[in-house]
C-alpha cells in the first residue's frame, strides 16, 4: 500500500512539472520563435489569384462591337457567348449587355431581321397600321421616333415591331424578365417589393397570370395615350394577379406592387400590352 502510495505521488509531481515546462514553452513559442518564422507565399500576398475566365476574350470581342454601335453582330455575338459559356464567371455581365442591346435595337428605327419595313400610303393612320400589323401605336412611335400620332408622311418609311413577350417575375430575386419569341430580351430589378404574401406554403409554387390595365398618372390625374401629358407620365401595369402592379418608383404608388426607376418603367409599359402572359417564379 505504502509503494502504490509513492507511486501515485510521483506520477502526480511529474504532471505537474509537464504542464508548468509544457506552458512555458507554449509561451516561448508564441513570443519569441514565431513571429520570426518566414510566412509562407500565400500569406504574404493573399490567396493565390484565380485563374482567368478563359471565356473573358469571347465576351471583350462582344463588348467591342456593343461600344462600336455594330447592335446585330454584338446581339448574335453575345447570344453565341451566353450559349457556348453556361458556367462563366462572366454571364451575368454578358446578360446585362444583351438586354440593353436587345432594348437599343427595338426602340430605334435601325433594320433588324425581325422588323417589318413599311411605307406609309395614302388614308394610313397609326391606328390602322396597328391592326394590319398587330403592333401597338405606342411602340410605332417610340421606335420611329414619333412626336405626333396624327402626322404621317406619304412615303414615309416605318420599321416594325412585332414582339411575342412574355413576363417572368422572380419573387427571390426581385427581378422581372421579359422574353420575345421564346428568347431572353432584358431583365429589369425592381427598386422596391411590396406584393400581397402568397399563402403558406405556396411561396415556391409558380402562378400563371396575364397583363391586366395600364394606367398614365400626370399630378395624381389619370391621362391618355397620345396626349401632350402622356410624355414623362408615371405608369400602372396592373396584372391578374392582385398585389402584382408594376409601377414607377417616386410616382403614384399602389397599395401593392413592384417599383422600377422611371426609364425601366416607360420601356416595360410601352413593350407590354393586354394579355401578355405574366409568370411568378
Amino acid at each position: 500500500m505504502g509503494k502504490l502510495f509513492w507511486l501515485f505521488k510521483a506520477a502526480i509531481i511529474l504532471g505537474l512539472i509537464a504542464v508548468i515546462f509544457g506552458s512555458a514553452g507554449w509561451f516561448a513559442y508564441q513570443l519569441f520563435v514565431k513571429p520570426n518564422q518566414i510566412p509562407p507565399e500565400d500569406a504574404l500576398h493573399g490567396q493565390a489569384a484565380a485563374p482567368p475566365d478563359p471565356s473573358l476574350p469571347e465576351l471583350e470581342k462582344a463588348l467591342a462591337l456593343q461600344k462600336q454601335r455594330k447592335l446585330i453582330e454584338a446581339r448574335t455575338a453575345l447570344e453565341q457567348f451566353m450559349e457556348n459559356n453556361p458556367f462563366s464567371s462572366k454571364l451575368k455581365e454578358a446578360r446585362t449587355a444583351l438586354g440593353i442591346v436587345n432594348a437599343d435595337i427595338f426602340f430605334s428605327d435601325i433594320p433588324a431581321p425581325e422588323k417589318i419595313r413599311y411605307v406609309v400610303h395614302s388614308g394610313d393612320a397609326l391606328a390602322k397600321i396597328e391592326r394590319k400589323l398587330k403592333t401597338t401605336r405606342e411602340l410605332l412611335m417610340r421606335c420611329n421616333n414619333l412626336d405626333d400620332p396624327t402626322r404621317l408622311r406619304l412615303g414615309q418609311v416605318l420599321m416594325v415591331n412585332q414582339p411575342d413577350l412574355s413576363v417572368v417575375v422572380d419573387r427571390k430575386a426581385h427581378t422581372l424578365t421579359l422574353v420575345n419569341h421564346g428568347k431572353f430580351f432584358k431583365q429589369y430589378t425592381a427598386t422596391s417589393w411590396n406584393v400581397t404574401p402568397p399563402k403558406r406554403g405556396m411561396e415556391k409554387v409558380p402562378v400563371e397570370a396575364k397583363v391586366g390595365e395600364k394606367i398614365a398618372w400626370r399630378d395624381g390625374m389619370r391621362v391618355a395615350f397620345g396626349t401632350k401629358e402622356y410624355a414623362g407620365s408615371e405608369r400602372w401595369v396592373d396584372t391578374t394577379v392582385k398585389g402584382y402592379t408594376f409601377y414607377t418608383e417616386g410616382g403614384k404608388k399602389p397599395n401593392f406592387g413592384i417599383g422600377f426607376s422611371p426609364d425601366d418603367m416607360e420601356e416595360i409599359s410601352t413593350l407590354l400590352s393586354k394579355n401578355v402572359p405574366v409568370s411568378l417564379q
